[in-house]
This record gives structure tokens, C-alpha cells and sequence, in this order.
């Protein structure tokens, strides 16, 4: 009896999701910093084995909109919700307490009528003796909003624990039937896309609190060629979009240092993905309020 289906992650900022599927599909999906609403839209990550076919997706982190960028990230977050077959529940185990932000989620979950699993993420960072309590917490406010949770199980994403166990739980809850992508397949962003979100990843965990994480990556080109000596090489050119001239000069950095050291870092990855080598050209353009444009936000708003 083989089982396949939609399994979105959802939670606050920085608990851990994009991290958690990244580790769970073997592969880097979706970009990791430490900066709060790094993942923009929904991303998909698939993990195929003989019991099942698990499609995770990776979902902003759960915050009061403050732009139409923000409202799209959000509108993205229900979206999720509403279509998948598991929620994963993700918390911070080192920031356990119920704000409002925790209320929120837990409410559109206990409404959802979709079978939801509260993992409680980062216990390496905590005694364990604290785990019951979290737990006993969680489990208490849903079942006050007229929810409940099908499992519980804490992990540490770091530590690789427990991970085994989440997925044979995922297994048992998943629906019976076919696969829904090939063997093969790992996720559904295109490599223009990943390009654009490993050079934003390098842009934010470099910049300091100076520029804030509102940046836009956009591929201009993308190129493959034969070099000098036969192989392949690809030609890519990326614009990275800030809203305030002053970062401008702050993201290019003095004789341009900060943005070679940008470029550098990115095309490490790149060509790890790629498995090619990869000339990669970056300039930084100034689009001012560019959250609330439609025009670019669109292209946010297509992939929910």
C-alpha cells in the first residue's frame, strides 16, 4: 500500500523549516539565514521511498504583513494550509513561549481539519527535563481552541535526532497512492530561480543590520556555452535590487570588496548545483518601495 501526498512546515521565523526540509530532502532547496521571512514563497521538496512519496512545503515564516510583498507571503502560508494532507507544526524548543504569532498559527491549524504533527524543533538547545513542559503547553492551547495534535515528537535538526522517526510518522498519515512526481525528482524551482535565492542567501547572511532583508534577486541571464577547453560553462548575469539608495554602496562595499565577497560565495554554490563551471557577473540597482509594486511582487504571488 504505497502513500503519497502534501506536507506543509509551518511557524514562526527562524524555528527551522527551511532547514528541516533541506535536511529531510538531502538536497538545498531552500535558503538558510538567520534574518527573519528569508523563504518568500512556497517551496517544494520531495522525498521519495518504497513506503511513500512526501511532497514538503516550506512556507514563509508566520509575521504581520507590513507591505503587499508581506500580504503575498502570508495569502502564500493559508494557501498551504488549506491544500496539503500533514501539517508539520514546527516550534523553537529555545523560544517555546505562546505569542501571538503562536496563536495565530494554532488557530488556522485547528481549523484546518488536516492531520497536524507538533514538532518541537532545537531540543539540543535545552534541558530535557523541559521538553514535558513545552509539550504539556502546547498541547494544552490547542486543545483549548478545539484542536488537536495526531503527534508529538521534539528533534534537533542540527543533531540529525529524530528525524528518522518524523518521517514514519509523516508515512503513517500520508493518504494510499500513486506518486505524484518521478523518482528521481527533488523539488519543483527551476536552477534560475535556486541562482536567485543562493545569491540573496549570500547577500543577507554577509550584510549587517544596516541593509535590511527586503532585497530582490532577479537572473538577467543564463547562458551555456563551451570554453576554451570543451567543457561547459555558464554565463550568468544576476541584478541585486535594493529600495534606498544608502544601501546601494553598503552592498557594493569599499573598492567593492562586500559585493566580490557576494559573488564569490554564490558561485561556490552554483557550480555545485550546476556541476559546471559558472561566470557569474552581479550588479546592485536601486527600485525604490518595490514591496508595494505589483509589477515585481507578481512574481511571488505566481508561485503560491
Amino acid at each position: 500500500m504505497y502513500k503519497a501526498g502534501y506536507i506543509t512546515v509551518v511557524g514562526k521565523p527562524n524555528a527551522g523549516k527551511s532547514t528541516l526540509v533541506n535536511k529531510l530532502v538531502g538536497f538545498k532547496v531552500a535558503i538558510t539565514t538567520p534574518k527573519p521571512q528569508t523563504t518568500r514563497f512556497n517551496i517544494k521538496g520531495i522525498v521519495t521511498n518504497e513506503n511513500a512519496q512526501m511532497i514538503f512545503i516550506d512556507t514563509p515564516g508566520v509575521h504581520t504583513p507590513k507591505h503587499k510583498m508581506g500580504e503575498y507571503m502570508m495569502k502564500g502560508v493559508k494557501s498551504a494550509i488549506d491544500t496539503v494532507d500533514v501539517i508539520i507544526y514546527l516550534v523553537d524548543a529555545s523560544k517555546p513561549t505562546i505569542d501571538n504569532a503562536n496563536e495565530e498559527i494554532m488557530k488556522n491549524i485547528a481549523n484546518s481539519n488536516k492531520k497536524v504533527i507538533l514538532v518541537i524543533n532545537k531540543i539540543d538547545k535545552i534541558e530535557k527535563e523541559k521538553i514535558l513542559k513545552i509539550i504539556t503547553i502546547y498541547n494544552d492551547y490547542m486543545r483549548q481552541i478545539g484542536g488537536t495534535f495526531a503527534e508529538i515528537i521534539p528533534i534537533s535538526v542540527y543533531k540529525e535526532d529524530g528525524l528518522d522517526i518524523l518521517i514514519k510518522l509523516l508515512e503513517k498519515h500520508l493518504p494510499q497512492g500513486d506518486k505524484i512526481y518521478q523518482d528521481d525528482d527533488i523539488t519543483d524551482i527551476t536552477e534560475r530561480e535556486l541562482i536567485e535565492e543562493i545569491v540573496r542567501e549570500k547577500a543577507l547572511n554577509n550584510l549587517n543590520e544596516e541593509v535590511p532583508h527586503n532585497l530582490m534577486v532577479e537572473v538577467i541571464k543564463f547562458k551555456k556555452r563551451k570554453g576554451i577547453d570543451k567543457k561547459k560553462v555558464y554565463d550568468i548575469d544576476v541584478d541585486i535590487i535594493c529600495s534606498k539608495t544608502s544601501h546601494k554602496g553598503i552592498i557594493i562595499g569599499k573598492d567593492g570588496a562586500m559585493l566580490k565577497k557576494i559573488g564569490s560565495q554564490a558561485r561556490v554554490d552554483i557550480e555545485k548545483m550546476l556541476e559546471d563551471k559558472v561566470n557569474l557577473k552581479i550588479w546592485v540597482k536601486v527600485r525604490e518601495n518595490w514591496q508595494e509594486d505589483e509589477m515585481y511582487v507578481k512574481n511571488i504571488k505566481s508561485k503560491f
